[in-house]
């Protein structure tokens, strides 16, 4: 399977998802726990940039997008879903408060107001998601 994982990084991470300290896993691999630890930290860097990736493919071919801005009032934000849903012809499967809680649960939200600029969406299987990027529209990428 490809992966952007090397051999030892997989090693590394089955054997700590086992429960094994670093120097343990050193022990095994028969190496040093700061090279383990180097290994691991990188094989999680990987992954959360793969995870990011994803996220923003998502974005890119959802079905809906609202940007919310640093400052704004959550409670605001599903109106505006439901008006950009209505644009495209899309139905939003969930309610005004289920949006809000979803909010409360998965955004960069305090006290009702967004801590920083992100993007509501509803992606290709009609699923409700956050993504950190903003991405700019009316940009041609020839």
């Amino acid at each position: 399977m490809k992966t952007f994982l090397t051999d030892q990084q997989i090693k590394v991470l089955m054997l700590r998802a086992k429960g094994l300290k670093q120097s343990e896993i050193a022990e095994i691999l028969g190496t040093s726990r700061a090279n383990v630890s180097i290994l691991e930290k990188r094989a999680l860097e990987k992954i959360e940039k793969a995870r990011n990736t994803i996220l923003l493919w998502e974005q890119i071919n959802s079905k809906v997008r609202v940007e919310v801005r640093a400052g704004e009032d959550i409670f605001n934000i599903p109106e505006k879903l439901f008006k950009e849903a209505d644009k495209a012809g899309v139905k939003v499967p969930y309610s005004t408060a289920e949006i809000i809680a979803f909010l409360v649960e998965h955004a960069p939200v305090e006290d009702r107001l967004a801590k920083r600029d992100f993007t509501l969406f509803l992606d290709s299987r009609d699923r409700l998601r956050v993504s950190e990027c903003i991405l700019e529209e009316g940009i041609d990428y020839d």
